[in-house]
């Protein structure tokens, strides 16, 4: 990679980026990520084991898990990009791998698979895996929880017990470890009979079930914080300290282009919008050809590091939503140009296009 791009794409600077962004304009996708290919591998497990009734509804939250008495399931966001994985780790603690995803989906639609055929109400369930009052009240708030390291009552599949927090968690967990292919759950758990059966129990229950239609009406009006609506940014969410990362940004420019832009107008029509304002996006496009020709000729670059400043500015005026009024279209020309030139002019005297890195909280 050629070195002036480095320091404008650089880790550090896209990380930054990140964190200071607002949860709800990351614009994540599924496609692309390892979702994309576990969701149907998941959803053909089910199907191949009995279940075709089940359709669960997936959406991008703040964590994993299933809405209490919907098959509605939320997926972390800081699992949608690799960067956010780094970052979560960093500072949250914990990283998900690929194989780890594939396992929290199958948990989850074992949740679905009990709320939307409301097994908490069976007498039979309620008997085994131990329900004792309101299914979904007596769930604890924390993540603290107490086990028996030495039960065979439970599986435990990733070694932390967690079957054993609430019968909802125990059978979310049972699921999983039924479900999943080659678990070889009859010899894992042939000397734990009261897991052996819950395991076996959970076939029962697909092989009766599975086929037959839902008990729910699935109302997604339901959904538990959908990333969309969530305005804290990255940093905040995670409790993230940003100093490290203002020292060692090296393209750190959208507290510039927040400056030189502005934020989208609230509160017009449409036609409004388009007829006093443009995005920032649109109009440097419109005037890059010519500064990647111009600005080179005036600072003595190579025209590869116009092109690259250019690419940054314009990769993030997109990401940050910025907009210009249609009147200052010429005087934000010449700014555009004279911030693009005096970046240039850095990198050509100094290796660098910042040459004070500004704490700026944006």
């Amino acid at each position: 990679m050629r070195r002036a791009r480095a320091l404008l794409f650089s880790t550090e600077t896209r990380k930054l980026e990140l964190l200071n962004t607002p949860i709800h304009q990351l614009n994540l996708r599924f496609e692309g990520t390892i979702f994309a290919q576990a969701i149907p591998v998941v959803m053909e497990e089910l199907r191949r084991a009995g279940i075709t009734r089940l359709k669960p509804i997936f959406y991008i939250s703040t964590g994993y898990g299933c809405i209490a008495g919907q098959p509605i399931i939320s997926l972390g966001f800081y699992d949608f990009d690799p960067l956010l994985k780094d970052l979560n780790e960093e500072f949250r603690g914990w990283r998900y791998s690929d194989a780890d995803i594939f396992d929290l989906i199958r948990h989850e639609c074992g949740h679905a698979f009990c709320y939307a055929y409301k097994l908490y109400r069976r007498k039979d369930f309620r008997e085994l895996f131990n329900v004792r009052g309101h299914f979904f009240n007596t769930y604890p708030e924390g993540d603290d929880y107490d086990y028996n390291p030495r039960s065979r009552q439970y599986v435990n599949p990733n070694g932390d017990h967690y079957a054993q927090k609430h019968p909802d968690e125990d059978f979310a967990e049972t699921f999983t470890v039924w479900l999943t292919p080659r678990s070889n759950w009859r010899k894992v758990y042939r000397h734990y009979p009261k897991a052996l059966a819950k395991l076996e129990f959970t076939g029962q229950l697909v092989a009766e079930l599975g086929r037959q239609p839902i008990l729910v009406e699935v109302d997604e009006a339901w959904k538990l914080e959908p990333y969309e609506s969530i305005k804290q940014t990255v940093a905040e969410f995670m409790g993230a300290t940003l100093d490290h990362y203002y020292e060692r940004a090296t393209g750190y420019v959208d507290p510039d282009l927040k400056a030189l832009f502005r934020p989208q107008p609230v509160r017009l029509s449409r036609r409004q919008l388009y007829s006093r304002f443009m995005r920032a996006e649109a109009f440097i496009k419109a005037h890059k050809q010519q500064l990647i020709h111009r600005v080179p000729q005036w600072t003595g670059v190579d025209s590869t590091v116009a092109y690259d400043v250019l690419d940054k500015i314009l990769t993030r005026a997109k990401a940050l939503d910025l907009w210009l009024e249609r009147e200052q279209e010429e005087k934000k020309l010449v700014e555009l140009t004279s911030y693009v030139t005096a970046l240039c002019l850095n990198y050509k005297n100094t290796g660098q296009f910042l040459l004070e890195l500004r704490p700026v909280r944006a």
